[in-house]
């Protein structure tokens, strides 16, 4: 009897499910959404709620002593560069372009464990011990994850203050920041990072040589380069292991060994067979007893010395100037010695020192995957201890940023007018203000603030009062400035002229603008703090209301969303809906989670968007965007990321920005259709073609009405296919829609699309809408 066909596929789809899916480098690794219950169903009253908080937090204060100790021990007992090159080659290594982070949620040993292991290294006097982990690697692995989980559950201690729930969302800020400190790291692409850095520091480039005695570009191209060369020896390290791993016989496995490392002491033929017996005559096991002896050259892979150093910049500096730069980024062991345990974690010093200086001309470090990114942090602290270099920076900062927002505002906007520096007089405080830019396209305006400020150390350590005044100088001062001139256009709406400091005049006729936008730029990343301002109203440190606010984005991040968003229609969107998102949702994650949350469904998420009982956890949705960014820096083709479209909608969006005359509306409209209904419309609009066509209609003219968004926040898409029809009837139909869309009271606005099927110009033939539109929804969920 022949075996079924479907039993047999039906076991081996079985059989594919319970399999891990692997994933290709640079593969886009999607972060699907699970909804689940609330699991804390009993009515907890605030006062247990804060005990139990306040349990957790004692027993963790008590493990992590215990744990910091025995940890501590290890650098006592074990040469302390052995175990941090151990521990940045095996417990953190990851394969190129997998991020492991993103398939699995989470990271077994994330990157900044090895800050914490360097900063550890420096505590006490260097052990001078050939004796490897063997069977200890797994409890000293253990010991890293344990000792920073209970570090992190510590922070529960906060709660001890908290009198009543209105003081609950202070709290949390400052959870927010001071987690985000310990484990945030990458707040921009590597490529942003470089740029932003060598620009800053060519600012102050000649006053920095004078003052510090050698040139900051030098600094960052020294460090910035010292990531290549530590990748080029890591991988010749595991290209020196695979060499032996591969081979069969236990005589071909010594040489090898012994070819690829020249210092390793050469063994006779009679040593190699006594080994081999006491291994068991097991091949796996005396490679892994070989390894073991090579992970002893391993902290030669993460030291550099000078010469080193010059060789691979092929003379570029001098060795003089390389020995400088780099005696001024290191520490010695024992320099932390009466270190606050507190600041290990959340004011690491090894940020601003990230070297061990091992010898008169050598240095050590294990963190060299954070060198782009803390170029900026090195740059500013050489600053800040002088006050003359500071003071010329801060200015300096202050113009880069306005510059580089203005550039980035004109590119990604070529049909708008922008102005830059506008000042006007607010007589309720009887007070001259300078906007910084105002763009003005159709009828949106888009009102700018930028701040270059910089967080502090005790900001990212939660401390309360620096923490409040960061937000209020970063993210609350720029949305009062943008929302002050927002509503001085609106009590002046006319053809304005303001003065600029370089004496010319600002025409800005705001006659036809209806949709103001404001927006605070920050050249520092706030990470999820700075992105969600209902944290800050919650936290009672600012008495505004959410419309009283304007989101704060750290220009690196625009400069990805202006980069992704092809359509201009697509940015204006976005900012208008991500101001209206941010209030209405309840979320948790960053600039660039939310974006990515964007880009999946354009914020159409229908009702769920005001039912005010959801809540999103957005974090790890930016992993979608970093194959592209990452590839593209690395020279890897990778497909770029892109708001969820149909073809035809596409098409549809290019061609209205290219030749409609009120492109802007009609484009807004149409990115409130998410991808599936976008297919939904072609595919009824092209059932109603054909049947029309055959002659099948039951009248001669047809069209075809789609309601897109929810009740509160309604628009309609009208497809109109006509044959045979003049352009006088045709108009009068048109006329006819209107008509029957307006039946709908509550409708916001609406766009009729017109295909003449005897001369059909794809994507349409015609378009008509409504010029009296309602976009913008309250942000307020009542």
């Amino acid at each position: 009897m022949p075996k079924s066909r479907k039993r047999k596929i039906k076991k081996k789809k079985k059989k594919q499910q319970s399999r891990k899916k692997e994933y290709q480098p640079y593969e886009v690794v999607k972060q699907r959404f699970v909804k689940f219950e609330n699991p804390v169903t009993e009515n907890i009253s605030f006062q247990e709620r804060k005990e139990k908080l306040l349990e957790i937090a004692n027993k963790a204060s008590i493990e992590f002593e215990d744990e910091f100790k025995e940890l501590l021990s290890f650098f006592r007992n074990y040469d302390a560069l052995y175990l941090c090159s151990f521990a940045a080659y095996y417990f953190a290594k990851q394969e190129e372009g997998i991020d492991e982070e993103a398939i699995n949620g989470y990271l077994d040993f994330p990157p900044f464990y090895l800050e914490i292991l360097q900063c550890l290294a420096l505590i006490q006097k260097r052990t001078i011990n050939p004796k490897p982990l063997h069977e200890n690697v797994e409890n000293f692995k253990t010991l890293i994850q344990t000792v920073n989980q209970s570090q992190s559950a510590r922070y529960f201690k906060l709660a001890e203050n908290a009198k009543d729930e209105k003081d609950i969302g202070a709290i949390m800020l400052r959870t927010d920041m001071m987690v985000q400190t310990l484990a945030v790291r990458n707040w921009a692409y590597v490529q942003q990072m470089e740029e932003v850095s060598y620009e800053l520091a060519n600012l102050i480039k000649d006053d920095f040589k004078d003052e510090i005695g050698f040139n900051p570009i030098s600094l960052l191209e020294i460090l910035f380069g010292l990531v290549s060369l530590t990748e080029r020896k890591i991988n010749a390290h595991h290209k020196k292991i695979f060499s032996f791993v591969k081979e069969k016989s236990y005589d071909k496995v010594f040489t090898k060994y012994e070819e690829a490392f020249k210092d390793v002491q050469k063994t006779t033929s009679s040593e190699r067979k006594t080994i081999w017996e006491k291994t068991g005559k097991n091949i796996k096991l005396l490679k892994a007893s070989i390894m073991e002896h090579s992970d002893y050259n391993l902290q030669g892979v993460f030291t550099h010395d000078i010469h080193e150093i010059y060789e691979h910049f092929e003379g570029k500096f001098l060795e003089e100037e390389i020995t400088q730069i780099m005696n001024s980024l290191c520490l010695k062991f024992q320099s932390l010695s009466e270190i606050n345990k507190d600041h290990i974690f959340l004011n690491n010093p090894i940020h601003t020192k990230p070297f061990i200086k091992v010898s008169d001309n050598s240095y050590f470090s294990i963190i060299a995957h954070m060198f782009t990114h803390l170029g900026i942090e090195i740059l500013e602290t050489f600053i800040s201890k002088n006050d003359k270099l500071r003071e010329k920076y801060a200015l300096r900062k202050g113009h880069f940023l306005e510059n580089k927002v203005e550039t980035l505002f004109r590119e990604s906007f070529p049909n708008a007018k922008i102005y830059i520096g506008s000042q006007w007089e607010c007589r309720k405080e009887n007070k001259v203000f300078e906007n910084d830019l105002i763009m003005v396209l159709e009828e949106f305006v888009i009102i700018v603030e930028s701040k270059s400020g910089t967080v502090t150390p005790p900001a990212k350590r939660g401390a309360p009062k620096r923490l409040f005044r960061t937000m209020e100088d970063l993210v609350v001062d720029p949305s009062e400035q943008a929302i002050r001139f927002e509503n001085y256009l609106k009590e002046n709406v006319q053809i304005n002229e303001f003065k600029t400091r370089s004496g010319e005049i600002n025409t800005i006729d705001n006659t036809k603008v209806k949709y103001y936008v404001p927006l605070g730029i920050t050249l520092s990343n706030l990470g999820s703090v700075g992105c969600n301002l209902k944290k800050l109203i919650k936290a009672n440190i600012i008495p505004h209301s959410i419309d009283e606010l304007a989101p704060s984005i750290s220009y690196t991040d625009l400069e990805i969303i202006f980069e992704i968003l092809t359509f201009q229609s697509e940015k204006i969107h976005y900012l208008s809906r991500r101001r209206e998102f941010e209030a209405h949702l309840n979320f948790q994650g960053d600039e660039m989670d939310l974006f990515g949350f964007y880009l999946d469904n354009g914020f159409n998420i229908g009702e769920t968007e005001y039912e005010g009982n959801m809540y999103f956890n957005l974090t790890l949705k930016s992993k979608e965007l970093d194959p592209y960014f990452i590839g593209k820096y690395r020279g890897i083709k990778v497909k770029k990321p892109a708001l969820e479209k149909s073809k035809y909608w596409v098409d549809l969006l290019s061609m209205i920005e290219k030749r409609a005359k009120n492109w802007l509306l009609a484009g807004y409209i149409l990115l409130n259709l998410p991808k599936e209904d976008q297919i939904k419309y072609e595919k009824n609009l092209k059932e109603l073609s054909t049947r029309l066509v055959q002659g099948k209609c039951p009248k001669k003219y047809n069209y075809m009405l789609m309601g897109v968004g929810p009740k509160r926040r309604q628009y309609v898409i009208a497809g109109f296919p006509y044959i045979n029809t003049d352009r006088a009837t045709r108009n009068a139909l048109v006329n006819d829609i209107v008509n029957d869309i307006k039946k709908n009271n509550n409708i916001r606005g609406y766009i009729i699309l017109g295909y003449d099927l005897d001369n059909y110009n794809y994507p349409y033939t015609m378009m008509a809408g409504s010029i009296n539109t309602e976009f913008f929804d309250s942000l307020e969920l009542d």
